[in-house]
């Protein structure tokens, strides 16, 4: 590693990533500091919906219009990455039958794609829709793995030549120098220009430079069920408000989110009231959900800079400090590139952005793919992995099976713990899902640390607490919905006490039932 820099790059999620990758394409050096694993804070708690535009089209035009502007870029440029679901808007028995002229104006104002159904034809393409629907819009939205999309960012900036520096916490900031603390010491390093895209950290990244930024925090909740109730991401016609959305998601169903003022940034709590909304706003749009499996829920923080305004960004220049924030998963790029254009103009660098035309991950021989690998199991990993599946190929011969739910194989965890930036267990699940099925870790947990330990990559102690670690993180989505895996809990409380001996976990699950 370097001790000085072009380029200094504090936070890792989609958009600091993306800003990597883009300003190693132009040539500059640049290091990326993310203080947990990639996409661990705002981006790694979103849905991941691409947006059409069409939520803004009434309330935030200029939002509207850069949605369905980055929407199209990003199929070309991440395609495999991004699944095309499609979208429908729709409005039911009761709402303002005048909101749907408005929107329509509204997408043709934005150049939103956008197309008028009847309730009928909205009901054959989404059968588990309620009855009650009276209108319908049909969409471009899409939907996207936050998690894969951020890593696949991170790994083309390095291919570039940046460096990915994770579980380096930034403690210091003095004008060119940056200090920062990774495995118990600290490192410094100089960088000519810094730029904070820590998301709802900013503000605390800036009081570190010595600046003032007043960035607040706004929770939204999700819920996880199990399976799929519909196949396209359904939208509320109305005015933005909370559950809203419902989307489709590798094995499950997401519903989200709402949209509430927290002051902590951190250990901030998901609230029963939450809940309970989102599944009556869920269940009024799509009923079957009221017979599936809820999961676990979960929440990210959005940050607002300055007065609201529906989904923003802001880009502030101070001296050699650049502050990017705000915005949403779905502009991410065009944040990037507007927050590198700031760098450049600092460093003198007149080279364009380039990341509207080139794919972010090339993408291999199909053919040769699919007679290593099988039709089936190609087709199985790439909707997963997309472009990664032909780095993933010279793994696919450990074919054990390490999470049932989710179909992860011990090649998978192999793969990504040795390639995809993972330090534990916990990175592994953002890569590969495994632990985001029925059991929620329960099982495949163990048999990852066992995969890992057979690899030599960790020790028993390392795998002792990483596990508890991994189950610990699980079952914090558990507990706002834990009266319906509660007989899970204690069964999973007696199967490692048992068979691992591990008191750490009998006492923490003990403690969340006693809570309960």
């Amino acid at each position: 590693m370097g001790s000085r820099y072009e380029v200094c790059i504090i936070g890792g999620g989609i958009t600091g990533a993306g800003i990597a990758r883009d300003l190693a394409m132009r040539g500059v050096d640049v290091i990326l500091l993310e203080r947990g694993d990639l996409s661990t804070g705002s981006t790694g708690r979103s849905h991941g919906l691409l947006h059409s535009g069409g939520r803004y089209v009434v309330t935030d035009i200029d939002s509207a219009m850069q949605c369905a502007s980055e929407n199209e870029i990003l199929r070309k440029v991440a395609g495999s990455f991004i699944h095309a679901t499609g979208g429908l808007f729709v409005s039911l028995k009761g709402d303002d039958d005048s909101y749907l002229e408005r929107f329509l104006q509204g997408c043709r104002s934005a150049g939103v794609k956008a197309r008028e159904i009847s309730p009928e034809e909205a009901l054959k393409l989404e059968p588990n829709l309620s009855s009650s629907v009276e209108a319908a819009v049909e969409v471009n939205d899409a939907v996207a793995d936050p998690f894969m999309l951020t890593v696949a960012n991170a790994y083309a900036a390095r291919e570039e030549g940046a460096e990915i520096e994770t579980y380096a916490k930034v403690v210091e900031i003095a004008g060119e120098r940056v200090g920062y603390l990774q495995n118990h010491r600290r490192h410094a390093i100089k960088a000519d220009v810094i730029i904070n895209a820590s998301g709802v950290w900013a503000g605390e990244v800036a009081k570190l430079a010595g600046k003032k930024i007043e960035v607040k925090a706004y929770k939204g909740t999700i819920l996880v069920y199990q399976g799929r109730a519909v196949q396209r991401v359904v939208n509320h016609l109305r005015l933005p408000s909370q559950g809203d959305i419902l989307l489709p998601h590798q094995s499950t169903t997401l519903v989200g989110t709402t949209l509430m003022p927290e002051a902590k940034l951190e250990k901030f709590l998901i609230e029963r009231e939450e809940v309970e909304l989102l599944k009556r706003e869920g269940a009024a749009k799509v009923p079957l959900l009221r017979k599936m499996r809820l999961l676990r829920a979960y929440a990210g923080l959005r940050p607002i800079v300055g007065e609201w305004k529906e989904r923003g960004y802001a880009l502030i220049e101070d001296g050699n400090f650049i502050t990017i924030t705000g915005g949403k998963f779905t502009i991410f790029r065009l944040m990037a590139e507007r927050a590198s254009d700031a760098a450049c103009r600092m460093l003198g660098v007149r080279a364009r952005c380039l990341t509207a035309k080139e794919p972010i991950i090339e993408e291999g021989e199909d053919e040769k793919l699919k007679a290593k690998l099988g039709e089936r199991t190609l087709g199985k990993l790439y909707k997963k992995y997309g472009a990664f599946t032909q780095k993933l190929a010279p793994y696919a011969g450990k074919k054990k099976v390490t999470c049932l739910c989710e179909g992860v194989s011990e090649g998978e965890v192999i793969f990504s713990a040795k390639e995809l930036f993972c330090k534990n267990i916990r990175d592994i699940r953002r890569r590969t899902r495994l632990g985001m099925g029925f059991c929620q870790g329960r099982r495949c947990t163990l048999e990852a640390a066992l995969a890992l330990f057979s690899e030599g990559l960790i020790s028993p102690e390392e795998a002792q607490m990483q596990i508890i670690n991994s189950l610990r993180e699980r079952w914090k989505g558990l507990m706002p919905v834990m009266e319906e895996s509660l007989k899970e809990a204690k069964l999973t409380e007696a199967k490692y006490a048992c068979a691992g001996n591990y008191d750490k976990i009998k006492k923490h699950i003990s403690g969340l039932v006693s809570f309960l």
